[in-house]
């Protein structure tokens, strides 16, 4: 496409540790597809630049200020020199989808590109954010991946930004799941639904499907994504990579489907089937446990509760001045690692 401003967006969502990741590699290693590595400077910044229709040099070297702050920019391959210029160039007339444009093709990926015919957003975050992304892009498309929340929560207890309580994953995990149900009603066209088990047990023709949705050739190539591993490790840092996505530099396989059956207690995997309840069968996953006592709802109550907390106060937090906003959302995911760290530590003492 000639007109860069036009090009249209993916957003790939789903829980933290469901293949997201995985399908992002996939999609970068697509010719076609520019799709940088995760940041929410998007809904992070739309408060304050979202409505925008007219940008002064001032307005975009401010714009430009507050990108670098956002949390993993820096893990961007990008050209800064470049993007700020790229940036500037946009004084005038112009809308905040054309100006976060600049920013993503701005990435440099380590893959080879030809045309980019699209723009793709891989971000757990913005599951909650349908609404919003289809205000900033119209024709936006969403791709929902969806992993057994046993799995999830076995997978998630490995990294350090979530507290591995299992009462608290799977509410997460239906809670997204619901909202994902909700934006597939809303929006039929523009949403396709991915079990993370289907991608990886017939790769092909998932990837085609997901191809087809998108309007991008299938270009079976992807699958080697892996084989740029030392690419990955001179770009992105050693500590990310150990930590989250280490499993990435291995051909699609199996491997991860069902480790919850060896990691998980009876009791951890009552209060799952609890938790998830009527959401596990619509997603086709297969409960061991339907009759609970009190007592299995008791051990489940502080979890669930505190999940609920956290997206009331999300929504709270959404509504506030824009300073407030950008002060929580900065230091906020470090204190919530800082607290999964804790609780680990305390667990193993």
């Amino acid at each position: 496409m000639e007109n860069n401003s036009q090009l249209p967006f993916f957003f790939i969502l789903g829980r933290p540790r469901t293949g997201t990741t995985l399908l992002r590699s996939l999609m970068d290693a697509h010719p076609n597809v520019q799709i940088p590595w995760e940041c929410q400077f998007m809904i992070n910044l739309y408060p304050k630049y979202g409505t925008l229709e007219h940008w002064n040099m001032e307005t975009l070297e401010h714009f430009y200020s507050e990108l670098l702050e956002q949390w993993q920019f820096k893990s961007w391959h990008i050209d800064h020199d470049k993007l700020r210029a790229d940036l500037l160039a946009c004084a005038g007339p112009t809308t905040y989808a054309s100006v976060c444009r600049v920013v993503y093709l701005n990435h440099i990926s380590f893959y080879p590109k030809e045309e980019i015919r699209m723009i793709g957003d891989k971000n757990p975050g913005y599951s909650i954010y349908y609404d919003r992304l289809k205000k900033i892009f119209p024709d936006a498309k969403f791709i929902y991946i969806l992993r057994d929340y046993r799995d999830n929560f076995h997978s998630v207890k490995n990294v350090d930004f979530e507290l591995p309580i299992v009462s608290v994953v799977v509410y997460k995990w239906k809670y997204f799941y619901k909202r994902a149900l909700e934006a597939a009603r809303k929006y039929p066209e523009s949403f396709y639904l991915l079990r993370y088990e289907d991608l990886v047990s017939e790769p092909e023709p998932q990837l085609r499907g997901v191809c087809e949705f998108l309007g991008l050739p299938y270009v079976p190539e992807v699958f080697d994504f892996y084989k740029m591993k030392s690419k990955a490790e001179e770009t992105y840092p050693a500590v990310i990579l150990k930590k989250h996505h280490k499993s990435l530099f291995n051909p699609v396989n199996t491997s991860r489907i069902g480790l919850w059956k060896q990691s998980m207690s009876q009791r951890q995997v009552r209060i799952a089937d609890m938790v998830a309840g009527k959401y596990a069968d619509k997603a086709g996953y297969e409960r061991d446990y339907r009759g609970f006592g009190i007592l299995t709802g008791f051990q489940a109550l502080p979890g669930v509760c505190y999940a609920r907390f956290l997206y009331f106060m999300t929504g709270i937090i959404d509504r506030m001045p824009y300073r407030f906003r950008q002060k929580v959302l900065s230091k906020g995911p470090l204190l919530l690692a800082r607290m999964a760290a804790k609780f680990k530590r305390t667990k193993r003492s």
